[in-house]
């Protein structure tokens, strides 16, 4: 038997040899009962000689302190005893290993979500793996891993892990955890954990089935304090603190939702699963809403109503937005359009104004020009134009020059009057006789 001392938690190696017997069988686990966990088993034999010699390893972790009981061994008619096997809880001078598991929540009601933890000492290089719970009372969830390092009582570094745990009847319940493993500078170790029970207190007769217990915690974001006649926006909360499903959520949502003027939206849900939220899973709310009267209004309140363990009585959590105010733009926007429509007919009639002011400053100039270069080629092209369309006081190129107008004013000037001299002369003057 290695060590000469066993210790909880560490291996035992048993030898058993067999010479000049029938094959020595394997032990199963059921004959070690729930003291010793049977690792594993292994056989070997030679012969010669006339002589044969077996030996059958196994490897066990004893799962108690005291006084433990080795199976009896049978090889054909040969058998050794039971014996017994004194187990340390420690080694000699070095205190238990700190293992802790633990009840967090107060209370303790049906339907309440409650923080399961455990505790195991992880200094001088140990590293444990995840362990599992498991009952037959209630739902359990884990919610975080052995990441997680905390500092116990006398300056001990443990590792954590924790679960949450919904009890779904009253009474005693009993939750079973699995074998701790972990491992130190190569050796590895195997611990048991003892069962965690308490009561659990059944919830008051009147209380309905699926309603929440516990005491939620509501987070609200500011809600829009204005919105347009026919706009919409967003209410947001964070609740937790109580086990609700998503379909409870909308039922209790769908009640609530009566607000005058306002039109409420399909509710959206998304559940956050966040061990610094406390054991029950958290609910992310969106409630869209839709204004369809202008004025001050009030937004729906969410009343949730809970059974609290604490107390013993039912209270009442509600979730308050506040009031908004709804604009009616109408007015506004036909304001608007009427000061479009003004700016769009002034900008029109100053375009028309600018567009004949530059006809005009274009008539002058042209004829400005064709009196101070006395471009006579200019203006009679501009007359045969004149008497080509049918102008009746294009007859002479006086009487058409007389009535030309540029906006109002005519374009005689006396340089004009000079050029028209000189073609007069040169188109009605009688020829000289020879």
């Amino acid at each position: 038997m290695r060590p000469a001392q066993p210790v909880l938690g560490h291996v035992v190696h048993w030898d058993i040899h067999a010479r000049d017997l029938p094959p020595l069988p394997l032990l199963q686990a059921a004959q070690f009962g729930a003291d010793w966990l049977l690792q594993g088993q292994a056989g070997e034999g030679s012969s010669g000689s006339g002589h044969s010699t077996q030996t059958l390893r196994l490897r066990l972790y004893p799962l108690a302190a005291g006084i433990l009981r080795l199976p009896e061994l049978r090889a054909g008619v040969r058998a050794c005893a039971p014996r017994g096997l004194r187990v340390l809880d420690a080694r000699a001078g070095h205190r238990p290993l700190y293992i802790a598991e633990r009840l967090r929540t107060t209370g303790s009601t049906v339907g309440q979500a409650l923080r399961i933890e455990l505790e195991v000492a992880a200094g001088g290089g140990l590293s444990w793996q995840e362990t599992s719970v498991h009952t037959d009372d209630g739902v359990l969830r884990a919610l975080g891993t052995l990441d997680t390092r905390i500092a116990a009582r006398g300056g001990i570094e443990v590792q954590r892990q924790s679960w949450s745990f919904t009890p779904t009847r009253a009474g005693e319940v009993t939750l079973r955890f699995g074998l701790l493993r972990g491992r130190r500078l190569g050796e590895e170790l195997v611990l048991p954990v003892a069962p965690l029970r308490w009561i659990v207190r059944p919830l008051p007769a009147y209380w309905p089935q699926g309603a929440p217990v516990g005491h939620p915690s509501l987070q609200l974001q500011p809600a829009p304090a204005s919105l347009d006649l026919g706009g919409g926006g967003v209410l947001r909360a964070r609740v937790r603190g109580v086990q609700l499903g998503r379909a409870e959520w909308l039922r209790l949502l769908h009640a609530e939702a009566h607000a005058a003027g306002l039109r409420m939206g399909t509710p959206r849900l998304r559940r956050v699963f966040d061990p610094a939220l406390g054991p029950a899973p958290a609910w992310d709310i969106e409630w869209p809403v839709h204004a369809r009267r202008a004025g001050r209004l009030r937004y729906p309140r969410l009343r949730l109503p809970y059974y609290d363990p604490e107390r013993g009585a039912p209270g009442l959590a509600v979730a308050d937005w506040g009031r908004v105010r709804v604009r009616d733009p109408r007015p506004r926007r036909i304001a608007l359009a009427l000061l479009f429509v003004a700016g769009l007919v002034a900008s029109l009639a100053l375009l028309r104004q600018t567009l004949l002011f530059a006809r005009l400053a274009l008539c002058r100039a042209r004829w400005r020009r064709i009196a101070r270069r006395g471009d006579a080629g200019e203006l009679q092209r501009l007359w045969r134009q004149a008497r080509a369309g049918g102008q009746t006081r294009a007859a002479t190129l006086r009487a058409w020059v007389d009535g030309l107008h540029c906006g109002g004013r005519a374009v005689r000037s006396p340089e004009l009057d000079r050029l028209l001299d000189h073609e007069q002369e040169r188109l009605y003057a009688a020829p000289r006789q020879s």
